[in-house]
């Protein structure tokens, strides 16, 4: 590996704003599994229970030590309001006329299939984050049915000024810049392999094929499939040693340098400056990315309604003591620039 290593999410965890959800109606008296109570439509214990041992096998860490409990219990909060949510939703999807169909689930599943290099890749991801495929079909009908009833809720046109526009550009501009990078690809092996990382370099300053020789000797996962080609990156994302090699070198030169992972036999095949997009050039994205999101607080407004509209029983007091918390800060009239 030659770049620093950094925490792999599971997008499927945090794949969909809304969870799958137990519901049954409620005529009398909650049953004893039931752990919230919607408009007269229960939501099950085991509702909330299944997505937690999901985010627990997903990452264990976050439960672990003298935290954990309180760590598990602000999650359990948070997944029950999600769920008391979708359960509003749901009922607004009814009213709204709003329904979502087999194919596009369909269509999204192959979508998924498609980024995640395969459905033999889709199926590892979803079994390391604890799913399966009914589950998450379950999970994309609601986010698409979340979908509809937001497009239904916030139609009109979305009006963003130019002062809006520069403000978002000048607070964000490391999001419309790209440092200077490298484009190198590299044999990586063991650093007790002194002889073989020398005849290897031998071997590329005579002209051997890089990519053959980085298929049958390098030991790094990432880019030996790939003939060892690392891609366009700035230098700061490999360690030290390869990061001061790639900086310094020539495009076409050849090093042969020593990481805390091994030899590394680096060529470097190019290099680009620096560059950074202009406010005329970014803004159409910028007015898409501030449209969708005055359209977001319209339909979390529109959901916060619903749920101050709503009758809601929950049946567990220390959930209960931080969503109703957490319901009033968010609530709170803010003070501050915003006139």
């Amino acid at each position: 590996m030659t770049r620093h290593s950094r925490p792999v999410a599971i997008a499927l965890v945090a794949l969909l704003a809304f969870a799958g959800v137990a519901a049954t109606g409620c005529k009398s008296a909650p049953s004893a599994t039931a752990i919230a109570v919607v408009n007269g439509v229960e939501i099950q214990k085991s509702a909330v229970d299944s997505q937690i041992a999901q985010m627990k096998k997903a990452s264990p860490a976050s439960f672990e030590g003298t935290t954990g409990v309180v760590v598990e219990t602000q999650y359990r909060a948070q997944v029950l309001n999600s769920l008391i949510q979708l359960e509003l939703i749901k009922e607004a999807a009814k009213n709204l006329s709003v329904s979502v169909t087999t194919k596009q689930v369909d269509d999204y599943v192959t979508q998924l299939q498609a980024q995640y290099g395969g459905k033999d890749a889709l199926d590892s991801a979803m079994k390391t984050a604890g799913f399966d495929m009914t589950m998450l079909r379950e999970q994309i009908t609601n986010n698409l049915l979340a979908q509809a009833v937001s497009s239904k809720v916030t139609t009109g046109a979305v009006s963003v000024t130019d002062a809006q526009v520069k403000t978002y550009y000048d607070q964000n501009k490391s999001q419309f810049s790209t440092p200077a990078q490298v484009h190198a690809e590299h044999i990586l092996v063991a650093a007790t392999d002194t002889v073989l990382a020398q005849s290897l370099l031998t071997q590329v300053k005579g002209g051997a094929d890089f990519a053959t020789l980085a298929k049958k000797n390098s030991t790094d996962p990432g880019s030996k499939a790939a003939g060892g080609d690392l891609g366009w990156a700035a230098p700061s994302a490999y360690v030290t040693e390869f990061a001061n090699a790639v900086a310094a070198m020539k495009v076409n030169e050849v090093r042969l340098v020593k990481s805390q992972y091994g030899y590394h036999i680096i060529k470097l095949l190019g290099r680009r400056a620096a560059a950074a997009q202009t406010l005329a050039e970014a803004t159409a994205q910028i007015k898409t990315t501030l449209e969708s999101s005055a359209k977001s607080d319209k339909f979390g407004a529109y959901v916060a309604a619903l749920q101050k509209k709503a009758v809601i029983q929950i049946l567990d007091p220390a959930l209960k003591k931080i969503i109703d918390a957490n319901t009033a800060q968010t609530s709170a009239p803010t003070t501050g620039s915003a006139q």
